[in-house]
C-alpha cells in the first residue's frame, strides 16, 4: 500500500475496519487519526502518531507534510473537524507539491427527499431539419409579444375544455423510471435532518486546488460486523421473538416496497481504499452493493429466512424503539441506484474488485449471521438429556433449563409435528415419502423401541436432520429428549452417512399399452414425410401389441440401476478427510438423570454412553433426589457452561446469583421459620399433655380424698348401726331367697347371691 492515510475518529466502528485494513502488514507506523475519546493516547500498530485536536496548528503540519490522502466520515464527524480540513485546503496560501486526496464519505440519506428520476424520452428531429446535411430554413425573427387583453369569464370558460384535454393527453402518456447515476449527485435532495450533511458534502467539494482531488463517497446503509442498523431485526429473527420479523409499511415508503441501497462495511473499506489508490475521474462515487431487489420488505425477508422463522409480517410496535435516526431509514429512503462501474465493471471491462457481499443482506445472511455471532458472543447450547424415573419432576427440570437458554424441547413425535407445521418450510424432495410413511413412523415411535435401518426410518432420519438444522436449533440450540435411544441412531443422525441414508429408487413398471383398432377397408394409406427421420419409427402412433393379463400381473418391476460411482467417490472422498466428520448440530453435552445407587441394567444406554465418551463428549450424571429444582437448575448450569457463558441474550452471571442467593435467604428464612412453627407446636403440645396430666392428677386427688372420707365416716360410725343399715337388710334379702329355693349347698348360694348384690350397690 502506497499511500499514507489519516483517518479521522479511528476509534469508531468503521475507523476500526480501517485500521485492520490498514495495519494487515505493516510492522512500522506510517498512518495517523484522530480519537473521539480525547484522552487515548495508545498508538495502534502501523499509526505513527495520533494527533490531538486541541493542537490544530500541529495537526495541520503533520497531515499536510506525511499524509497522502484524508478521511472523514460525515456521520461521526462534528462541524468543527469538517471547518477545520475545511480551512486548511480552501487557505489561498497553500501550495500543494505533491498529490493529495481528501475523501468524504457520506451517505445515501441525503438523497432522501429526492423524487424518482424519470427516464428521457427519445426526441425525433423535426421535420424541417435536412437529414442529408442541407441548410436548414431560416427562422423568422421572434415577435415580440404584445400585451394581452384581460380575459373575461367567456374566455376562460372556452379554455377550460382546452385545457382539459391537455390533462388527458398528459395522463395518458406512460411515465418511465430509471435509477440515478453518479453524475446526477447535483440533484440530489435531503430531508430536514440529512441536510446539514448535504451542505457539507457540497462545501467540501467547492474545494479547488492544485494537487487536490475530493472524493465524496456516497455510501449505502452499513451492515454486517454485528449489525448497525439491522441489529434489533438480526436480534429478533435469532431469537424468533416476535416469530414474524417486522418491516415497515406506511403510505410514505409505498407500504415497505421502498428501496434501500446498503453496503457491508468491509466492502465499504475495501472501496475507499481503492478510489483513493486508483482516483476515478469525477467526484462522486455510489458506494453500494449490487442488490437485485433493495426494497426495505425483500431486505427484512432475507434477514427472516437466513436467521429467523422466515415469517415477516408489517407490525409498526416493532419500531417504538427506534430513535427518530434510525426510523427515517425505513422510513423516507426511496432511492433507486446502481454501484459504481469502478466496482462492477461491465461486460467488456471486468472490474478489479474483490467484494465480500456483492449481492446485499437476503443473499449472504448466513455470512451475516456468522458474523453476528462472532461479534456477540453467540453460542448453540446442544443438549440430550435422558431420565427414565423422574416423571414430572424432569418435565419441570427440562422446561426450566429450555426457558432460561431458549432452546426448543425436542421428541421424536415433536418431530413428526413440526414437520406437518405449516411455519416451517418442510423440503419438497421427502414430502411425498414422508405423506406415505406418516402413520407407520408414529405407531413405531409410540412404543419407543430399537428399529431397523428401513426404507421408513431413512425418511424419519432425515427428517431429524433437516429438524436440528433449522435456525432455531442452529442458532441459540436444542435438548433432545430421551433420543436417540440407541448407538445406530446417533450415528445416523449426528454423522453424514449419505450412502447408508439413500433412498431405494421406486421402481417403474413399463406401461400396458392397449390395443389397436382394425383398420377399416378402404381406409387409405398415409404417404411417408420426405423430410422425416429415417431412423425414427415410420408409424410412431402405433400401440404395442397387446398383453396377456396374466404376463402384466406377474411382470416384475424393473429397477434402474444403483450409481456406484457416486458411492465410490464419497466414501473416497470420506477417507482422504480422516473418517466422516459430524454434522454441525452435533450435541456437546450429555445430561443422565438417574440415582447413583440404582444399576443401569439395559445395555443400549451403556452403548450410547460408550458412543459419546469415544467422542470426546462429556456426559453428566445427575442424582436429583437428595436436591430441590434450584439447585438441579444451578448443577446442570455450571455443568452446561464450563467452556463459559454464551451470550444469547441470558441474564448475567452476577442476575443469576442474586436470584439464587435470595433464593437460599428464602430457603433458610423457611427452614428458620419451620423451625419456630415446629418448636411452637412441640411447646404447646407439651403444654397440653402437662395440662392433662394436671387434670388427670387433680381427679386422682379428689378420689382419693372421697376415699378418704368415706373411710372416715366408716370409721366414726357403730358397728350395730353400720350392721343394720349396710349388711342386714341385704341379708336378710338373701336368707329368704335360701328358705325359697332350698339349694343343695346354701352358704355357696348365699355368697353368690350377696356377690351379686354388691354390683348393685355400686351402681
Amino acid at each position: 500500500m502506497s499511500k499514507k492515510y489519516f483517518i479521522n475518529h479511528l476509534d469508531t466502528l468503521l475507523g476500526q475496519e480501517f485500521y485492520q485494513f490498514l495495519s494487515k502488514d505493516l510492522e512500522e507506523g506510517v498512518h495517523m487519526a484522530t480519537y473521539i475519546d480525547q484522552e487515548r493516547v495508545d498508538v495502534p500498530k502501523g499509526f505513527k502518531k495520533i494527533l490531538k485536536k486541541y493542537k490544530p496548528k500541529l495537526s495541520r503540519k503533520k497531515m499536510l507534510e506525511e499524509c497522502d490522502v484524508y478521511i472523514y466520515d460525515l456521520e461521526t464527524a462534528t462541524q468543527e473537524d469538517i471547518q477545520f480540513v475545511y480551512n486548511i485546503f480552501s487557505s489561498p496560501t497553500l501550495t500543494l507539491e505533491e498529490q493529495k486526496t481528501l475523501i468524504v464519505i457520506s451517505n445515501v440519506m441525503t438523497w432522501s427527499a429526492t423524487q424518482k428520476k424519470i427516464k428521457p424520452k427519445d426526441v425525433k428531429p423535426p421535420d424541417d431539419v435536412q437529414d442529408d446535411g442541407g441548410e436548414k430554413p431560416v427562422d423568422e425573427p421572434p415577435v415580440e409579444p404584445q400585451d394581452q387583453p384581460q380575459q373575461t369569464e367567456g374566455n376562460e370558460q372556452q379554455q377550460e375544455p382546452e385545457q382539459q384535454q391537455k390533462i388527458e393527453d398528459v395522463q395518458d402518456e406512460i411515465i418511465e423510471y430509471t435509477y440515478w447515476e453518479e453524475q446526477d449527485y447535483k440533484s440530489r435532495q435531503a430531508i430536514e435532518s440529512y441536510q446539514l450533511m448535504k451542505e457539507n458534502e457540497d462545501k467540501l467539494l467547492s474545494l479547488q486546488k492544485d494537487n487536490l482531488k475530493v472524493i465524496v463517497v456516497c455510501g449505502g446503509l452499513k451492515y454486517g460486523k454485528g449489525e448497525q442498523l439491522f441489529q434489533k431485526h438480526f436480534k429478533q429473527a435469532w431469537l424468533q421473538n416476535p416469530y414474524k420479523l417486522s418491516y415497515l409499511a406506511e403510505e410514505i415508503n409505498k407500504q415497505g416496497e421502498n428501496l434501500m441501497p446498503t453496503i457491508h462495511i468491509l466492502d465499504l473499506v475495501k472501496m475507499i481504499i481503492k478510489v483513493s489508490e486508483t482516483p476515478p475521474e469525477g467526484n462522486y462515487i455510489f458506494a453500494i452493493d449490487n442488490t437485485q431487489n433493495k426494497s426495505q420488505k425483500s431486505i427484512i425477508e432475507g434477514i427472516a429466512k437466513g436467521v429467523g422463522s422466515g415469517w415477516i409480517d408489517s407490525d409498526s410496535e416493532f419500531f417504538k424503539d427506534f430513535d427518530e435516526a434510525d426510523l427515517a431509514y425505513f422510513r423516507f429512503l426511496n432511492l433507486d441506484a446502481r454501484p459504481s462501474k469502478l466496482f462492477i465493471g461491465d461486460a467488456e471491462n471486468p472490474a478489479d474488485f474483490e467484494w465480500h457481499c456483492q449481492a446485499g443482506v437476503a443473499e449472504n445472511a448466513q455470512k451475516l449471521l456468522q458474523e453476528f455471532n462472532t461479534a456477540h458472543n453467540h453460542r448453540p447450547l446442544k443438549l440430550i438429556m435422558y431420565c427414565n424415573s423422574e416423571g414430572m419432576r424432569f418435565e419441570t427440570i427440562l422446561h426450566m433449563i429450555s426457558i432460561h437458554y431458549r432452546i426448543p424441547i425436542i421428541t421424536s413425535e415433536q418431530i413428526l409435528k413440526d414437520a406437518q407445521d405449516a411455519n416451517f418450510t418442510f423440503p419438497k424432495e421427502l414430502l411425498e415419502d414422508f405423506q406415505e410413511y406418516l402413520e407407520f413412523l408414529t405407531e413405531q415411535f409410540q412404543n419407543n423401541k430399537k428399529q431397523d435401518l428401513s426404507e421408513q426410518m431413512k425418511i424419519f432420519y432425515k427428517i431429524v436432520k433437516w429438524r436440528l438444522s433449522q435456525n432455531d436449533c442452529k442458532n441459540r440450540g436444542y435438548i433432545l429428549k430421551n433420543f436417540p435411544i440407541n448407538p445406530e441412531d446417533c450415528d445416523l443422525i449426528f454423522y453424514p452417512n449419505k450412502q447408508k441414508l439413500k433412498m431405494k429408487k421406486k421402481p417403474k413398471k413399463k406401461p400396458i399399452k392397449p390395443v389397436d383398432e382394425p383398420k377399416q377397408d378402404g381406409e387409405p394409406a398415409q404417404d411417408p414425410d420426405p423430410n422425416a427421420d429415417p431412423d425414427a419409427d415410420p408409424n410412431p402412433d402405433a400401440q404395442d401389441p397387446p398383453v396377456d393379463g396374466d404376463a402384466v400381473a406377474n411382470q416384475e418391476p424393473v429397477e434402474e440401476p444403483v450409481e456406484e460411482i457416486e458411492e465410490q467417490q464419497d466414501d473416497q472422498q470420506e477417507e482422504e478427510e480422516g473418517g466422516p466428520k459430524p454434522e454441525v448440530f452435533m450435541p456437546e453435552s450429555i445430561v443422565i438423570v438417574k440415582p447413583f445407587d440404582k444399576i443401569d441394567k439395559t445395555s443400549y444406554n451403556q452403548q450410547i454412553n460408550k458412543f459419546f465418551n469415544d467422542k470426546d463428549i462429556d456426559i453428566y450424571f445427575l442424582d436429583s433426589r437428595l436436591k430441590n429444582n434450584p439447585d438441579v437448575f444451578e448443577n446442570l448450569r455450571i455443568f452446561v457452561e464450563r467452556n463459559g457463558q454464551p451470550n444469547n441474550y441470558l441474564k448475567q452471571e452476577a442476575q443469576l446469583v442474586t436470584r439464587y442467593v435470595a433464593y437460599q435467604n428464602l430457603k433458610n428464612l423457611a427452614i428458620k421459620r419451620a423451625r419456630k412453627d415446629a418448636l411452637k407446636c412441640w411447646r404447646n403440645l407439651v403444654f397440653d399433655k402437662k395440662v392433662s396430666r394436671k387434670d388427670l392428677a387433680q381427679k386422682h386427688i379428689k378420689l382419693i380424698d372421697d376415699q378418704e372420707q368415706e373411710l372416715e365416716k366408716v370409721i366414726k360410725f357403730p358397728f350395730r348401726n353400720y350392721l343394720i343399715e349396710y349388711v342386714v337388710p341385704i341379708l336378710n334379702e338373701g336368707l329368704v331367697e335360701v328358705a325359697q329355693t332350698l339349694p343343695d349347698d346354701p352358704v355357696e348360694f348365699l355368697a353368690e347371691y350377696l356377690y351379686k348384690k354388691s354390683f348393685e350397690a355400686k351402681k
